[in-house]
Formats: structure tokens, sequence, C-alpha cells
């Protein structure tokens, strides 16, 4: 039962301003083009994933985030799946920022259209900062840009980019990042020393532009194990790679063959080693429907954090499932950090586990305790909400163990949420 030891040290953490290590919210601030239909939006990521895992057919979620249909209509089809996943902690999340956010009485037929027009109604910049800034008391947050842009409002965001095109960079619907590279680069790329050059280039103007860390996303499409391949391999393997890029023989998918990833990615991790930048590295689950899971295992990176021990490891999402392993590694290695990002809407239980057991195991300053992880802003509302109590239970029962006391468990508390990531990124201006 959560009792009085609870409760104090709640009271306490809801006054804790917090640092955000991830979102995706650059196209919500800074997107013309995002409509604004609360079903569209609520149901982008995270809420879709457990509907369809429901049984949401493919032509009925079309159907219910299509606007141009009646949200009644639509509601009609989601709310069996929703019933089924409310209380999971990503339909938690959402029922409560809607209580919270627009005083309206949770997600459900009752309620719809009413939450439909007072969605409709906000400034998306005027939103984003009452929820961030106001409600949340959130300092900043790390925004993945993905290859995108960093100019942000510095009093919102600090900038992570993914350099994954320079890794496994990829033909597909969204262009060609090949040639993404050349065009940033100058001049036209003809050997693996250019490459590798435009890579450096890039990443000088990042630095210039504030980011905060590098993003590794990998695990969504490949093993995060990265074997140690030769110059003089990976030299011939792009010649290859690049002329049948020139030839057009590259119709969709990487460009790149597994031992010039490979390669490349101990490149990234060399040059970050030299500028001791943070690297992120997405572990455990994939969002979505379907996927290998075992690619984004943390124990694929062992060989990584030997190699590379002045590279900073912020490890994502706990590794969840594989949240024991992250412990070990955490705990093993001082260069490997672990990042609750994600975790409390993934499996609320499971965060407060956990967190148990990271403090059992691993020194306090090497965990990050939040990050929404959202593609929208009243998601990043209800994870603080439920991740803030996560937290506080967590400690609550260390304090009734007699670990430590209650003033105790609110300074670790502030660590968590505030100077770990504030000195893990390098915030000294927050």
């Amino acid at each position: 039962m959560l009792g009085e030891t609870y409760r104090a040290i709640l009271e306490a953490v809801e006054t804790i301003p917090v640092i955000d290590t991830h979102e995706h919210l650059y196209d919500y601030v800074y997107s013309d083009n995002r409509g604004q239909d609360i079903l569209a939006e609520y149901l982008m990521h995270y809420l879709r994933s457990d509907l369809v895992s429901a049984g949401l057919g493919p032509e009925e979620l079309a159907k219910a985030v299509d606007p141009g249909l009646p949200l009644i209509q639509r509601w009609k089809l989601v709310e069996p799946y929703w019933e089924a996943s409310r209380y999971t902690g990503y339909g938690r999340a959402l029922d409560i920022a809607v209580s919270d956010i627009y005083g309206i009485d949770g997600i459900r037929g009752e309620t719809i259209e009413e939450l439909g027009e007072v969605f409709r109604q906000q400034d998306r910049l005027e939103h984003a900062r009452y929820v961030l800034k106001e409600l949340c008391n959130i300092e900043v947050s790390l925004l993945d840009i993905g290859s995108g842009n960093c100019s942000v409002d510095p009093n919102l965001f600090r900038c992570a980019w993914q350099p994954e095109d320079y890794i496994m960079p990829f033909v597909d619907a969204n262009g060609d990042a090949l040639a993404r590279v050349e065009a940033n680069y100058g001049s036209e790329i003809r050997s693996l020393d250019d490459w590798m050059a435009a890579f450096v280039k890039e990443l000088e103007a990042r630095l210039t532009q504030g980011i905060v860390a590098l993003k590794i996303a990998l695990a969504y499409v490949r093993s995060l194990r990265f074997e140690q391949v030769s110059y003089g391999v990976a030299r011939d393997s792009f010649a290859s790679a690049l002329a049948a890029w020139r030839r057009r023989d590259v119709q969709s998918g990487s460009v790149f063959p597994r031992e010039l990833q490979d390669f490349m990615m101990h490149y990234v991790l060399s040059v970050s080693n030299e500028k001791q930048l943070v690297i992120q590295v997405h572990t455990g689950l994939l969002e979505g429907n379907g996927n290998i899971l075992s690619n984004s295992d943390p124990t694929l990176l062992n060989d990584l954090f030997l190699l590379y021990p002045e590279v900073t490891f912020d490890l994502f999402h706990i590794g969840y499932p594989y949240q024991g392993i992250t412990t070990a590694l955490a705990k093993m290695f001082p260069n490997v950090f672990i990042d609750m990002c994600w975790s409390h809407i993934i499996s609320p239980s499971a965060a407060v586990s956990a967190l148990a057991d990271f403090l059992d195991a691993v020194p306090y300053n090497k965990i990050c305790g939040f990050g929404g992880d959202y593609l929208f802003v009243d998601g990043v509302y209800g994870h603080l909400y439920l991740a803030r109590r996560n937290i506080s239970q967590a400690l609550a029962e260390k304090v009734e163990e007699g670990v430590f006391s209650i003033d105790t468990a609110i300074g670790i508390a502030e660590h968590l949420l505030y100077q770990n990531p504030r000195r893990v990124f390098r915030l000294e201006d927050v």
C-alpha cells in the first residue's frame, strides 16, 4: 500500500524541475503541415500500437485517422480496442493528459466530440509552451531532429542529431541519402575518404548549431552488433556501393553492405571519442507492431563500450525487456548510463521495479529519470505524470526498507530528473 512516505516524496518530486532527455516534437512545434485532429494525432504512435495489438485492423485504422470522416464515426471503430487498451501505460498517459490539460473526464464516447473541438482550437506553439513549461516544469528537452534542422527555441529544446545517413544510408521514398550527403558536403563524393570527411564536416557544423548528443536508432533495421572492419575492406566495399549508386542500381533500401555499415559506425564513434560526445542508443522495445526484438539487446554493444571508453553511451528505454542487462552494463562500465525515456509508459510497473534494481546496483548519478519520447506534447504530460509517481514509489519502497531517509530520497529524485541529465549532456547554461 502507498502511504505517507510515498505521498511526502511525491509532493516534493512534483516541484522538481525536469530535464527531458528525449523528444520527437520538432514537427509538432515547427511544421505547418500537421493537422489538428484528435484521433489522427493521438494515434500517431504508441497507443496506435496497443490498439493494433488488441485487434484493430489496417482498414479500420486508416479510417480512424482520416479527418475527412466524422469524428464520432471514427471513434466507434476505435472504441472496443481502446477499452481493451486504456489501462496500459500508453492508454493511461493519454487519459491523464485529457483530464488534466483540458478538464475533460477522460477519453470515451461521451467526451470525444468535445475533446475534438477543444483540440482543434489550440495554437500549437502556445500549447507546447504551456504544457512543457507551465504544466510539466520542463526546463529543456533534448529534441531528436533525425537528419533535420536544429533551428529551435533554446528555451524549449536542445538537439540530438542522427548521423545514420553516414552509417546506413538509404534510397527510399524520402529521397536519396547519398545525394543529401553530397549536397551537404558541397562537392562530389569519390571515395571512402571523401565520405568520412563529409561526416566530420557535417558534425562540426552540427556542433556549431548546438547539438548536445548523437542518436543511434539502427536497431529498428539491423543488429546493434558492429564488428571491426579493416580500412582496406571498407574502402573496396565503398567503391562498389558508390558505383552501384551512380548506376542507380539501388532502387530502395540500404546502399551500404553490412561490413561498410560496421566500419562507419566505428568511425563515427572514433570521432565522437575525440570530441567526448554523448551517444544516445535505442535499446530494447521497438515501437510499432512487428520487428526483430533481439536486434536491440544492449549486450550487443558490449565491445563498443570496451573500445571507446571516452564515449558516454546513454542507453535508452532502460533496454526493456532487457533491463537487467542494462543494469549490469551500467554497473560494469563508467561510460555507460541508463536513460528511462519511454519506459514509464511502456510498463509503469516494470519502470518501478527496474528503478529499484538500478538503485540497488548502480550509482544513482548514472540514471536519467525521464524522457517523454512523444510526437505530441499532450503525451509528454501524461508520461511525466506517471514518471513522477513511478520514481516516488521506487524511492518510497527504499525508505521503508531503511535504505535511506526521505530527505535522501528527494535528493536522489532531483538527480534523476534534473542534475544527472544536466551533467551528462553538459547543459551548464540551463
